[in-house]
């Protein structure tokens, strides 16, 4: 799960990371640095999904320089009281995110899906995606790529061209703008309410806009850089009736809502609609309903309520409930993979495809792999706080 707050004391932390690094692992001092920062990578940032800390040490006539990036200034400032109590001789040319250029700024997509990849160049992995609307952090830029932070605290890079960079004066404009989120699974708006009319662009389940005027069954939409265009009432709701709609979120509609997608491609770092992974599709079903997930299965494998697996009775749980499957490492799960369950046994998932197949051995669509990697059941429903459109309003 992301770390939103720090609840330990700095003292505290340092205690244990300073007693971590009483225990010698080598006869140089360059094994002794390397230790303090294997140690504050294990204590702070255990996952580096987490936070970035970059970090890299060059030794020179036994003077250490820091260098890299990190957008946490907790376990920086922990790296370097370590450093200072040991005596080490070092230089911090450590970059604190985001850089001068972007402490003002904020970002906004304005692609119906734009691809986030975990290294700043096109034929990098993607790794996750943001849809029309949603607000970014940019922390730093590289190669016509900007590093950004999600809204679920997930962090790669995006091509310039797929978002729109806003100081935070006219972002806090944008965000008192009336606004419609598309209910459709896809669709095109068009330059007038004539859906002959020439295409501004596509857009997808999710995506967001702000509304200039409503004309007939039309809304009139800005994007976020300034082009028009007008989109069905058909296909959207106001965030007003959005969040309406979703007062009481029941499983079954969640699970209607993810037939939705049935043979949709399978896509590894898809978000959207238009193709998914794993838990991009469990991610873009429940954001349809309010809940801002987790971007990974075994996050997603962390919140909501625990629901006990029994694989002879699926009594226990509810359609909407998530399933996670993966293997057993050192005691504890490495989850893998993630599926709605339908009921009975049934489950709803991203692989290949959007396909539907059983857990339960008594079905023709009876899945033996997943039946033998099933590990763990979470309940979102009622057990996780729902706040999709709420980033659209925060100031």
């Amino acid at each position: 799960m992301r770390i939103k707050n720090i609840s330990l004391s700095i003292l505290f932390i340092f205690i244990i990371i300073s007693c971590d690094v009483d225990v010698e692992i080598g006869n140089s001092k360059d094994d002794n640095v390397q230790q303090i920062l294997k140690n504050v990578k294990q204590q702070l940032v255990p996952d580096k999904r987490d936070h970035i800390f970059e970090i890299d040490v060059t030794n020179q006539d036994n003077k250490f320089t820091l260098s890299g990036f990190s957008d946490f200034p907790l376990a920086v400032k922990t790296l370097l009281d370590s450093l200072k109590t040991k005596q080490v001789n070092f230089e911090n040319k450590i970059q604190m995110l985001p850089v001068e250029k972007y402490k003002n700024m904020m970002g906004i997509t304005r692609l119906s899906v734009a691809n986030l990849r975990s290294k700043p160049k096109h034929s990098a992995e993607l790794v996750t995606q943001t849809l029309m609307g949603m607000p970014i952090v940019p922390l730093q830029e590289k190669n016509g790529f900007i590093r950004v932070k999600t809204p679920e605290n997930y962090y790669a890079w995006v091509d310039k061209a797929g978002i729109e960079l806003v100081d935070k004066s006219k972002y806090n404009t944008w965000l008192k703008n009336e606004k419609i989120i598309i209910t459709s699974n896809y669709g095109q708006s068009h330059q007038t309410e004539n859906q002959q009319s020439e295409v501004i662009s596509d857009y997808v389940l999710n995506d967001v806009f702000s509304v200039l005027k409503t004309v007939n069954n039309y809304y009139q939409v800005l994007y976020p850089d300034g082009r028009k265009g007008f989109i069905s009432k058909n296909n959207a709701l106001t965030l007003q009736e959005f969040n309406d709609k979703n007062k009481l979120v029941e499983g079954q509609k969640v699970i209607n809502k993810a037939k939705r997608l049935l043979g949709t491609p399978y896509l590894w770092g898809g978000t959207s609609s238009k193709a998914v992974d794993c838990s991009g599709f469990t991610k873009t079903i429940y954001a349809s309903f309010g809940y801002n997930l987790p971007r990974d299965a075994s996050q997603q494998a962390k919140i909501g309520k625990e629901i006990k697996v029994d694989k002879t009775d699926f009594s226990q749980l509810k359609p909407g409930d998530l399933l996670f499957f993966g293997r057993m490492k050192n005691g504890k799960p490495k989850i893998t993979h993630v599926a709605f369950h339908i009921g009975n046994g049934k489950i709803i998932h991203a692989t290949g495809e959007v396909k539907i197949e059983s857990l339960n051995p008594n079905d023709k669509d009876f899945n033996q792999a997943r039946y033998d990697s099933w590990l763990m059941a979470r309940r979102i429903i009622n057990h996780y706080p729902k706040e999709f459109s709420g980033f659209y309003t925060k100031q």
